[in-house]
């Protein structure tokens, strides 16, 4: 097995596509081996971690062999809460399926670090929000599968499946929704612009015979402990991370990076400077790099570009671009069609 890479996922998630592949009468073994994968070692190690790229030409192949696009709805039929470890069983052991949709999204780094999570609320329904990385390619099959999968281990813990309201997916509309309304029996939709789970508040809320705050907290722990091992990188790496993810969805701060790795902002700062760093200087390098992206892969205006890169004024960012580039971003991005 690789060692981690900058974007992985955790080695579980292809334990369940290898079991969704044999009940589908496809040979994993072969699909494994196309991908650059070995099987045998994910099963060992189900722990370790694929590089995303890996992951996603794994998700391609998949979806060629079985020769569907409603494969990752399959998989989350076997993706087990045993499969992610302690971040499963901190899902089982809370104290309401609420509870645990609100620790998600600190801790969805161990699943995976290559989209950002976040949760929106209203009175009466939770939306658990994914967020592909700008940059970062990952299969609208995953997606299916962590949506397929929530909802499964839902239903382990409350007995049904009627807490999940709609569903609302970025990838484009298939000729065939079928599955997908089958899987989660209730309205889905394509083509939005976020991938969000809408449940009912209400039933998540539910006190659970499972819950277990000793336990929970005890899972709680061993997250922590993987998150720390599994993130051996350099802080200025961890910290570049955290910002992409914020980036997608919000702005990013030392204060709410220093959360994510559960240290203060003044450790924050110390660790990065002892590595000739900085979170001033990560967050624009950050920026360049995703400017550059949505420049040449995206039709996204120099405003919503702009806005979405957390400059206060298109002034600002106009002026930033022009010290990284010599030009306007007008005028690379038609320069770059030349």
């Amino acid at each position: 097995m690789e060692s981690p890479s900058k974007y992985s996922t955790i080695a579980a998630w292809a334990i369940a596509i290898s079991r969704a592949l044999s009940a589908s009468g496809v040979d994993p073994y072969q699909v494994f081996d196309a991908a650059g994968l070995s099987l045998k070692d994910v099963e060992v190690s189900p722990e370790s971690r694929i590089a995303i790229e890996h992951m996603t030409r794994l998700w391609h192949l998949a979806d060629k062999a079985t020769g569907s696009s409603a494969f990752g709805l399959t998989v989350g039929q076997y993706a087990y809460p045993m499969h992610f470890r302690s971040l499963g069983l901190l899902m089982m052991t809370s104290a309401s399926l609420a509870q645990a949709f609100e620790t998600l999204p600190n801790y969805s780094a161990l699943v995976s670090n290559s989209a950002a999570i976040t949760l929106q609320r209203t009175p009466d329904r939770l939306g658990f929000t994914i967020m592909p990385l700008p940059g970062v390619d990952i299969s609208p099959m995953s997606i299916d599968a962590f949506f397929a999968t929530l909802m499964h281990h839902g239903e382990l813990i409350l007995g049904h499946g009627k807490f999940v309201l709609t569903v609302e997916l970025m990838r484009p509309e298939p000729k065939d929704k079928t599955p997908w309304h089958s899987s989660f029996s209730c309205p889905v939709s394509f083509n939005k612009p976020v991938n969000c789970l809408w449940m009912d508040r209400g039933m998540l809320e539910q006190a659970t015979v499972m819950g277990n705050p000793k336990l929970a907290a005890q899972n709680e722990t061993k997250v922590r402990q993987y998150l720390d091992t599994m993130q051996a990188l350099q802080w200025q790496e961890r910290t570049s991370q955290a910002i992409h993810a914020m980036l997608a969805s919000g702005e990013p701060t030392a204060q709410k990076v220093a959360q994510v790795y559960n240290v203060s902002e003044r450790t924050l700062s110390r660790k990065l400077n002892a590595e000739g760093s900085s979170f001033r200087l990560l967050l624009q390098q950050k920026r360049q790099e995703l400017a550059y992206h949505y420049l040449m892969n995206t039709e996204l205006s120099i405003t919503l570009l702009s806005d979405r890169l957390g400059y206060s004024s298109l002034t600002n960012f106009s002026r930033a671009f022009h010290r990284w580039h010599g030009a306007s971003p007008a005028a690379f991005r038609e320069q770059s069609k030349i």
